[in-house]
């Protein structure tokens, strides 16, 4: 039985452990804190933990290394205030789909991409990533997805580029007034070298025959909504004028032949979603604007075919998903671009793309907004050929060439 006159006896450890030492415990206890200690202050001075993308082989595509086409990514916008936008690839290499790939790639990131993205393009070898919530535009090596820097535009957009090097994104700010404005960079420095005012709450550009268009929504100033797409010269970098089309304008095109596509949302209201063609009339001329009275949420523009999808509601603010094409040279109306009837299984649509090489039409579903959507490709037909689950939200698609 251990006994000390510095300690009291104790029962328990003269019982359980006659051996017990409490003068080398507290020795061993220091051993281990120091011990800890160091191991915790390693870990700190280690690399970054790499976040893993995840990766899954899609069921029903086949593996391309051939076609022009490397790859598709996919923007996940992610909830405003969720920091969860994300970036998917599908790699037509290996048939396979990769989820939250920037992590992976760029383990220092400490907020990883952002809050709420808005916009992807890519333009030469470079990815560039417009980020609303964090007032950013990420760029991105495009065959890597590293991180290459990034410019400070607050409530940035959307992008476009034109072919001596420059980038330029609407923004909600920074034009006089009440007006937003377009922040013009270069695409090799990252340098911000200009920024016009424009419309209120300018979205979607179009660059053409040296001008810069601008669809302005003033979706802020409801039901004041703005009603113009701005013009803006690229030599002297001022806005030159405008077009007046309709309320809450979106999204704008130009197809093969100049004429400009705008969808205006409307109202919300008594004014319903519809869809507009510019003709063109001469070098950085337009005619006046004709509505088609087709309701449209989004579109795209590929050869001369426009394919659109439109939300729709009736009184009851119950919703139904249309979707159909629009022959661009004559503005005639076709039909759906989906044919085999699973667009009834679509709960919301959110983006709409055409792959460049082989036709094949892309559309994604934000199902519920709050969880994984998905990335359907149909064929040039009408047909589902394969599906493959995305972050949430999944707002916008880029194509990568080989």
């Amino acid at each position: 039985m251990f006994k000390s006159k510095h300690l009291p006896h104790n029962d328990f450890f003269a019982n359980f452990a006659p051996d017990f030492n409490p003068f080398k415990m507290m020795k061993l206890n220091r051993f281990f804190i120091i011990a800890a200690m160091a191991a915790l202050t390693a870990c700190h001075n280690d690399d970054p933990v790499v976040i893993s993308a995840e990766r899954e082989p899609v069921e029903g595509a086949t593996p391309d290394t051939a076609g022009p086409v490397a790859g598709v990514y996919v923007m996940n916008e992610g909830n405003m205030g969720a920091n969860k936008c994300t970036i998917d690839f599908f790699d037509y290499a290996t048939a396979e789909y990769i989820r939250n790939l920037y992590p992976e790639r760029n383990p220092n990131a400490v907020l990883e991409l952002g809050d709420t993205g808005n916009d992807i393009a890519i333009d030469g070898n470079k990815l560039f990533i417009v980020v609303t919530g964090s007032n950013k535009v990420e760029i991105l090596d495009a065959a890597t997805c590293k991180s290459m820097g990034h410019v400070d535009i607050p409530s940035c957009r959307n992008i476009a580029f034109d072919d001596k090097g420059n980038a330029y994104v609407s923004s909600f700010v920074g034009g006089t007034g009440d007006c937003g404005s377009v922040v013009r960079f270069d695409t090799t420095t990252g340098t911000i070298t200009g920024s016009v005012s424009v419309g209120l709450q300018p979205e979607e550009i179009v660059i053409a025959d040296g001008k810069l268009y601008v669809a302005n929504s003033g979706q802020f100033q409801a039901p004041n909504y703005d009603r113009t797409i701005s013009v803006v010269s690229l030599d002297s970098f001022t806005m030159t004028g405008s077009i007046e089309v309709d309320v809450n304008m979106h999204h704008l095109r130009a197809d093969n032949e100049g004429n400009l596509w705008v969808s205006s949302r409307g109202n919300y209201y008594d004014i319903p979603s519809n869809l507009y063609k510019l003709p063109k009339e001469g070098k950085a001329e337009f005619g006046s604007p004709i509505a088609l009275d087709i309701p449209c949420t989004n579109f795209t523009i590929s050869g001369d075919k426009l394919y659109y999808y439109a939300t729709v509601y009736d009184e009851s603010w119950n919703s139904t998903n249309i979707y159909g094409t629009v022959d661009t040279r004559t503005a005639a109306k076709g039909d759906d671009f989906i044919t085999d009837g699973t667009q009834a299984s679509i709960m919301a649509p959110y983006c709409v793309a055409v792959q460049p090489s082989n036709g094949d039409i892309f559309i994604t579903d934000a199902r519920n907004y709050v969880s994984s959507g998905e990335l359907r490709c149909y064929s040039p037909e009408g047909t589902l050929k394969w599906t493959a689950k995305t972050g949430d939200i999944p707002g916008h698609i880029a194509f990568l060439m080989r």
